[in-house]
């Protein structure tokens, strides 16, 4: 997996695009979030096809089932498609970013804060419980 060229402006583009879009588990969640917005990047989804939820309850059973907790099922989804995984301090746009609040939650950095979803839309976390970050190396 590589970053496309433009990836700069697509990244941009997918964050204007979907800045009202509200959290849904299944379908707007953390991690799919993440996902389209990597794939926004480079053209190729991280999460397997065969990784799907539709609720709370089935998004923790697959996240445990591929990768026992978020963080390791980001671990080993970053491991499978390479990429680099970087110092908290040395993140910047287009990282993915796992963080830990109550658990632990994952979202993309902006250049500045990491961006997730929210029931009002796309929120920026200045989270300082970075546990975390992966890069996509540049094509």
């Amino acid at each position: 997996m590589k970053k496309l060229q433009d990836w700069n402006i697509l990244f941009d583009e997918f964050l204007i695009k979907n800045k009202d879009k509200s959290f849904e588990w299944g379908k707007w969640d953390c991690c799919l979030f993440s996902d389209a917005g990597i794939k926004a990047m480079t053209g190729e989804s991280l999460i397997p096809k065969t990784l799907r939820w539709k609720d709370e309850k089935t998004a923790l059973e697959a996240i445990t089932s591929y990768g026992k907790n978020l963080k390791g099922a980001i671990k080993k989804a970053a491991d499978l498609k390479k990429l680099e995984k970087i110092k908290p301090n040395f993140m910047q746009k287009g990282d993915l970013v796992v963080y830990k609040q109550e658990s632990y939650l994952c979202g993309l950095c902006d250049g500045y804060k990491i961006i997730t979803p929210s029931d009002n839309g796309l929120m920026s976390n200045q989270q300082q419980n970075i546990v975390d970050v992966w890069r996509v190396p540049n094509g």
